[in-house]
C-alpha cells in the first residue's frame, strides 16, 4: 500500500458560472493550483475566489466588470464561501479529493494532522484520520462514517514534507496572482492579493 509515491496538491473547486470578465480555464470541477500557473489557470483561480461574491444564489453574475467583481469580494470580508476546495491526495491510481464543506482556506488543518492530531476534512466523501505509530492512515468514509474502501497510508514525516510543498505551491500562485491582478484590476491589486494571502494563510511559516 505504501510502495507508491504519495502526492498532495492544493485545489480550488471551480464555480458553475462562466467568468465574463477575464480569460479563465474552466471546465473541470477542481483546479489544481500549481506553483507556476498559466494565465488561464490564474484567471480560473481568481474567479473561483471571487465568484461567490459576484454572483447571486442562482449563480447569475451580478457584477458588471472585473473591478466590481473583485471589489464585491473584498467588501464581503470573510463571510460566505470563499475558497471551496482543499488538498488532493494521490498515490498510484488512487486520488482522494476534498470533501464538501472543507475549503482551501482550511488547508492548515493538515498541519495539525501531521503533528499527531485530527481534523474534520469534510463529507461526501469524508476522510477518517488514524495515527498508527509514525504512519497516518486516511480512509475514505461515506455519509455514515463507514469505510468506503479507499485508503492511503503515509509516514507522518512525509506528510510534513508534502505540506511544505503545498505551501510552496501556494506561494508561487500568490506571486502569479499579483502579476495577474496588477494587469487586470490594478486599483484593487494589492488589497486583493493581501486578502487572498490572509484568507488562505499562505505566507506564515509553520
Amino acid at each position: 500500500m505504501m510502495s507508491h509515491v504519495t502526492t498532495m496538491v492544493p485545489v480550488l473547486e471551480l464555480p458553475v458560472a462562466h467568468c465574463p470578465f477575464w480569460p479563465a480555464e474552466l471546465g473541470v470541477r477542481y483546479l489544481v493550483v500549481p506553483r507556476a500557473p498559466s494565465a488561464g489557470q490564474v484567471g480560473a483561480a481568481a474567479w473561483a475566489l471571487v465568484a461567490w461574491a459576484a454572483t447571486d444564489d442562482r449563480g447569475t453574475v451580478v457584477a458588471t466588470n472585473a473591478a466590481e467583481a473583485v471589489e464585491l469580494c473584498l467588501a464581503s470580508g470573510e463571510q460566505g464561501e470563499f475558497a471551496a476546495g482543499g488538498l488532493r491526495v494521490g498515490t498510484g491510481d488512487l486520488v482522494l479529493d476534498p470533501g464538501c464543506c472543507f475549503g482551501l482556506d482550511e488547508w492548515r488543518a493538515w498541519v495539525d494532522i501531521a503533528a499527531g492530531g485530527t481534523a474534520d476534512l469534510g463529507h461526501d466523501p469524508g476522510l477518517l484520520v488514524e495515527h498508527l505509530g509514525e504512519v497516518v492512515r486516511l480512509t475514505e468514509v461515506d455519509d455514515d462514517d463507514e469505510p468506503a474502501g479507499r485508503v492511503v497510508e503515509l509516514p507522518r514525516a512525509e506528510l510534513r514534507e508534502l505540506l511544505h510543498e503545498v505551501r510552496s505551491d501556494l506561494l508561487g500562485f500568490l506571486d502569479a496572482l499579483g502579476e495577474w491582478a496588477r494587469r487586470t484590476v490594478p486599483a484593487q491589486a494589492d488589497r486583493f492579493v493581501a486578502a487572498v494571502d490572509r484568507r488562505l494563510a499562505i505566507s506564515p511559516a509553520f
